[in-house]
């Protein structure tokens, strides 16, 4: 079968997005309030509604949590690195994407995903080999975000910060081993985050091409944060520095108009 996505919201929010949807399928025949609501949204958009069993909901899906809803897409819509720019050219806010370099876990990615679109980033960029990409667990666990925000999957991490770097963004890794802390760096710049796998971090060669490195301060015996809740960190203390910047800046100026 096709690419499937799970569950109210994610397919909620597939059928507000733009993504290929080709079927939905109903594991009840007396669908409830929230189901009778997509399916209202799914014939309006003409696409076929096939009502079916909890049974072979529990089979195609894996046994993942349903909710007697699934949709079926032709396939996920990756972008270019170029679509990301050129998002990011138009809107002409600051720059904020996230690079994630070789999470293998689909919660992981799944909440990381949630977590860039509601810091308002850009995109994510991941990785095409030794990485998971987006499946229908990940688009679960990113609780449909995956919907709504571009991911480029590259073929070579390093060579798409090079080119992030040509285009004046600057590149900054997170690494427990890294001396300056997160809290120590401007981040009101056009900005890349880079997070690393699991377990083994950042890459060598990505880090080398990083301009800078930093860590997020921990205490206790454990040596570094879960990835989703490193980036967690990292993209909301950007948003906060972005929004600090821009709320002082509008004082100041309303400060000069009234003088």
């Amino acid at each position: 079968m096709n690419h499937l996505i799970y569950g109210i919201h994610p397919v909620e929010e597939a059928l507000k997005s733009n993504l290929p949807i080709q079927k939905l399928f109903v594991g009840s025949e007396k669908p409830s309030r929230s189901l009778q609501d997509l399916l209202n949204q799914a014939r309006k958009k003409e696409i076929p509604v096939i009502f079916t069993t909890r049974d072979f909901l529990d089979q195609v899906t894996r046994g993942g949590i349903h909710q007697n809803i699934a949709a079926a897409l032709e396939t996920y819509h990756y972008v270019e690195l170029e679509e990301i720019l050129s998002r990011w050219r138009r809107e002409g806010s600051k720059a904020l994407i996230l690079i994630l370099d070789g999470i293998q876990d689909p919660q992981n990615l799944g909440s990381l995903i949630r977590t860039a679109l509601g810091c308002g980033a850009h995109g994510v960029v991941i990785p095409k080999d030794r990485a998971v990409g987006i499946t229908p667990a990940v688009f679960k666990a990113s609780a449909g975000a995956a919907a709504h925000i571009s991911i480029a999957r590259v073929v070579n991490v390093p060579r798409s910060i090079d080119r992030l770097k040509e285009e004046g963004i600057w590149v900054y890794g997170a690494t427990g081993e890294a001396d300056e802390l997160i809290y120590h760096l401007d981040l009101n710049i056009d900005l890349a985050i880079v997070i690393g796998a699991e377990g083994r971090g950042i890459r060598p060669l990505v880090k080398r091409k990083c301009n800078r490195l930093f860590s997020i301060p921990m205490k206790g015996p454990v040596s570094s944060f879960n990835a989703s809740v490193a980036a967690g960190m990292v993209l909301y203390e950007v948003m906060r520095q972005r929004t600090l910047w821009n709320k002082n800046h509008k004082d100041s100026i309303g400060g000069g108009e009234k003088g």
